[in-house]
């Protein structure tokens, strides 16, 4: 390999990379299960759980 070729294969490299890894779920985060959201004394406010969106990457995750 010359170092024209090796140097285009690693900036495509790290272009790649960093692509891939901006993927994720857009939206706020999400609290562990045994969180506490309320403070003592205050009305627990019982809400559905909201139905997760399927994506076309899921399976690989």
């Amino acid at each position: 390999m010359t170092s024209r070729s090796l140097l285009s294969t690693i900036l495509m490299s790290i272009m790649i990379v960093s692509a891939i890894s901006a993927c994720g779920r857009k939206g706020p985060l999400e609290p562990p299960p045994a969180s506490v959201t309320s403070m003592p004394g205050e009305p627990k406010i019982d809400t559905p759980p909201v139905k997760d969106k399927r994506f076309i990457l899921d399976p690989l995750i």
